[in-house]
C-alpha cells in the first residue's frame, strides 16, 4: 500500500512537471510572437519614414528590414499557433500591409532568409567600390598637384633664364654704347685737333 502510494504521488508530480512545462512553453511563444509583431510594426513604420524620405539607400535598408521582420513574424506566428496560441487580427493586418509595401500578395506567407546576407554583400561591394574611388580620386589629385608643381618649376626656370639672357642683352647694349661714344668721343677729338693744326697753319703763313 505504500509502495502504491509513492508511486501515485510520483505520477502526479511528474504530471505536474510536464504541464508545468508546457505552459512555459506557451508563455515562451507567446513572447516570441509578441516581441516579433513589435518588431514588424516598428519595421512598417521605419519604411514608411524611408519612403516619405525619399533616400534610396534608406528605403533599401528600410526594406531589408521589413522582409527580416516579416519573416521572424511568420516563423514566431507559425511555432506561436501550433501551440494553441490565437493571433490577433490587427496582426494579421499589419502582416498584409508589411506585403503591400514589399510589392507582394497581401496574404503572402513566403519567407526570405538570404535577403539580410545579400543586403550585406552588396553593402560590402558599393563600400569597397566607393573606397577604390576614393583612392582613384586621390590618386588623381596627386597627379595634378605635380603636374602643377613641375609646370612652376618649369616656370620658374624659364623666367630665370630669360632674365640671364635680359642681363646679358642689357650688358651687350651697354658695352656696345659705351664703345660708340667713345668712338664718337675719339672722332670729336680727332677734328678738334685737325681744326687747330689748319689754324696754326694758317697762322704762320
Amino acid at each position: 500500500m505504500k509502495n502504491i502510494i509513492i508511486i501515485c504521488l510520483l505520477t502526479l508530480g511528474l504530471a505536474a512537471c510536464s504541464t508545468a512545462t508546457k505552459k512555459e512553453e506557451k508563455i515562451d511563444f507567446t513572447k516570441s510572437y509578441e516581441t516579433a509583431a513589435l518588431a514588424l510594426t516598428d519595421a512598417q513604420l521605419n519604411y514608411d519614414a524611408a519612403v516619405a524620405s525619399k533616400d534610396t539607400a534608406r528605403i533599401a535598408a528600410a526594406k531589408i528590414q521589413l522582409e527580416t521582420a516579416k519573416t521572424n513574424y511568420l516563423n514566431s506566428k507559425t511555432y506561436y499557433t501550433a501551440n494553441g496560441g490565437i493571433v490577433k487580427a490587427e496582426d494579421d493586418q499589419l502582416l498584409a500591409k508589411a506585403n503591400t509595401s514589399l510589392g507582394k500578395p497581401v496574404n503572402d506567407t513566403t519567407t526570405v532568409a538570404t535577403t539580410a546576407g545579400k543586403f550585406i554583400d552588396s553593402t560590402r561591394v558599393n563600400a569597397d567600390k566607393k573606397v577604390k574611388q576614393v583612392i582613384g580620386a586621390i590618386a588623381t589629385g596627386e597627379s595634378k598637384v605635380k603636374q602643377v608643381s613641375d609646370a612652376v618649376a618649369v616656370g620658374q626656370t624659364t623666367v630665370k633664364n630669360n632674365i640671364v639672357k635680359a642681363n646679358e642683352g642689357l650688358k651687350k647694349v651697354n658695352d656696345s654704347t659705351k664703345k660708340r661714344l667713345e668712338e664718337i668721343k675719339k672722332q670729336g677729338n680727332d677734328l678738334l685737333n685737325l681744326f687747330k693744326r689748319k689754324a696754326d697753319t694758317t697762322k704762320n703763313n
